[in-house]
């Protein structure tokens, strides 16, 4: 299998090393990044080494030989300079090609140095061994185990078809192979079908397997000996869809020769497939043995199936650092799932100014309701940032790590990450002890984290009296002149419900410790270790009520304020709760001075 596959001034990379997986490579990037060049680089190289075995098929000639440029033809060339990197001049022209080659327990670095003839142009193109004993060494180990050279090492290519052509004349191996290793197997694609009926038979069974439905391949009228007919399912093969057409057409050509080191090479598998037989195509493609598959692939379902360390993805940093390598352990998930598109997002993450981690769903659904508000009373442009969440805080310190990770080497080294997260359970005297521990997991030098003045993003409407206040007023439609009696009244279930999460026996405080409990037993942090429910408690007073409101006492507080509404003033209106007070509030606001100072801070952190 390649390990490693190294390009110099070829096409639009100058310099690049791509360390792959021994079976299964996803290659996704950009449009015009170069994901094709690689496969082209690769066809190169299968051009070179296939014209330097000898005859007799067992080994490489010791003087190296020459490739005429009109073999070019099918790597999107029109002049031999477009072979090279712009920086290239033609007197000194020349790239470089090298697969590291992993068989039967050993590597051969099989480099080809390709250079432009002097003088001539669009002739042929001059060919040398970077390592001439390597090329030997690999061939002594190919022969010793019973295969030759061209056998040893296949290299074919499938890209995204819609039909094939209306008649095909029967052809030799040879001129079947040339056709397979250029991208040119749906013009043979009868031919290798028709090769044997136990190859036939194989090719049915991985249809079968992908399209979940029976095929039978027919091949008639075989006394004509100028065109191949072939039917399926009694019907011609040009009728079928263009799926279809497409899964044939890549197992077609896996199937028809045996080699020691087999090489696939497909370009968006999935562009013809329906979502639910996409997941089908990894499948089978993962029980294909003794092969190794690059697929070039940009739809988001198919990405899903890939596994961790498939993945290659490729911009212009990754370019310009010259190397390439599968995306690590616990990262995959959080580039394709948390992101919507994966390409997109990873061409917004790569110019983003600030990277904004927050805890949850209402979390991010805040500063997407909020900043477009924000932005405009302020007549500010909006901020270059990336915000996503992480679902949940228990294992924040690991998803920490994983995002930066994930994103090392995508995102400006100058962007700063700016983590966002609720208080929980940890004393306002802890939280920069805990803030200092979350920070280190994240691999970037220009970060913050920030606590919510609250519980959660929820609570923190109590921290402001005069601004709750002001909500509850336009909740009920109460005139400004009730404001006395309202403020009141928050200000006693304040003092009360600082009293009662106090009491052991009180149902607040039996909520508050179970929520204590849960974040002990969830949390990977030191600091919870050791912390008792008590340190937290002796924080808490009427003034930092909003630190005890968990979702569910908030939802009490909320019933009770509602019983006094309802009690002085009647009301048909439902009492509110967490999550239709954070709605309602997004609703009313019509100026700067809607937004709660606590909020405005929060906001100012992504400017």
């Amino acid at each position: 299998m390649i390990k490693k596959i190294t390009i110099k001034n070829f096409k639009s990379i100058e310099n690049l090393e791509i360390v792959c997986n021994e079976n299964f490579n996803v290659i996704i990037g950009e449009n015009n990044i170069g994901k094709t060049t690689i496969f082209e680089a690769i066809h190169l190289w299968k051009i070179c080494y296939d014209s330097n075995i000898k005859k007799d098929k067992k080994q490489f000639y010791a003087t190296h030989k020459n490739i005429p440029f009109r073999d070019m033809d099918f790597l999107r060339v029109y002049d031999d300079m477009d072979l090279f990197n712009d920086k290239c001049k033609p007197k000194n022209a020349e790239l470089l090609v090298r697969l590291e080659i992993e068989y039967n327990s050993s590597s051969f670095c099989l480099g080809f140095l390709v250079s432009k003839v002097q003088n001539i142009d669009n002739a042929y193109l001059q060919v040398k061994y970077e390592d001439k004993d390597e090329f030997f060494r690999f061939a002594d180990e190919l022969v010793g185990q019973g295969y030759n050279l061209l056998n040893g090492v296949v290299i074919c290519e499938s890209r995204p078809i819609a039909n094939i052509i209306a008649k095909e004349p029967y052809m030799y191996k040879n001129q079947i192979l040339d056709k397979i290793s250029k991208g040119k197997g749906y013009e043979v694609l009868r031919n290798k079908i028709t090769k044997s009926l136990t190859h036939v038979a194989r090719i049915e069974e991985h249809i079968k397997n992908v399209m979940e439905k029976e095929y039978k391949f027919v091949e008639v009228d075989k006394d004509n000996k100028t065109y191949i007919k072939l039917t399926v399912n009694n019907t011609n093969i040009l009728s079928q869809g263009s799926g279809f057409l497409q899964v044939a057409e890549i197992f077609s050509s896996l199937e028809y020769t045996e080699a020691a080191l087999y090489i696939l090479l497909i370009d968006e598998p999935d562009s013809h497939l329906h979502t639910k037989l996409q997941k089908k195509l990894i499948e089978e493609f993962r029980a294909i043995d003794n092969s190794q598959l690059f697929i070039i692939s940009h739809n988001d379902r198919f990405l899903n199936e890939v596994q961790d360390g498939e993945l290659l993805f490729i911009d212009d940093k990754g370019k310009q650092s010259g190397r390439i390598e599968p995306l690590c352990p616990g990262c995959k998930n959080l580039v394709l799932n948390n992101l919507s598109g994966v390409v997109g997002a990873i061409d917004q993450l790569r110019y983003v100014d600030k990277i904004v981690i927050l805890e949850g769903k209402s979390d991010k659904t805040f500063f997407e309701k909020m900043l477009p508000k924000y932005r405009q009373f302020l007549g500010r442009e909006e901020p270059n940032a990336y915000i996503d969440k992480v679902n949940g805080i228990d294992t924040l310190n690991d998803k920490l790590l994983t995002y930066s990770t994930a994103f090392d080497g995508i995102v400006p080294d100058s962007a700063k990450w700016i983590v966002i997260r609720d208080t929980d359970c940890v004393p306002i005297s802890r939280q920069p002890d805990v803030k200092g521990t979350n920070l280190g997991y994240l691999r970037a030098t220009n970060k913050d984290l920030y606590f919510q003045k609250g519980y959660g993003i929820e609570s923190t409407f109590l921290t402001e009296t005069d601004m709750f206040v002001k909500l509850i007023l336009k909740y009920y439609s109460l005139n400004n002149t009730e404001t006395l009696t309202v403020t009141s009244m928050v200000e006693d279930l304040n003092n009360t419900y600082a009293g009662k999460v106090l009491v052991s026996t009180d149902a607040i405080h039996e909520e508050l410790e179970n929520h204590f409990q849960r974040q002990k037993e969830q949390r990977k942090e030191k600091l919870y270790e050791t912390l008792r429910f008590q340190d937290m408690l002796r924080e808490i007073d009427n003034t930092k009520i909003s630190y005890i409101m968990t979702k569910p006492i908030l939802d009490m507080y909320l019933a009770e304020l509602h019983g006094r509404i309802v009690v002085i003033y009647g009301t048909s209106l439902s009492a509110l709760k967490n999550d239709t007070l954070l709605e309602f509030y997004y609703n009313t606001i019509s100026t700067i001075d809607d937004i709660y100072e606590c909020h405005k801070e929060l906001l100012e952190r992504l400017y």
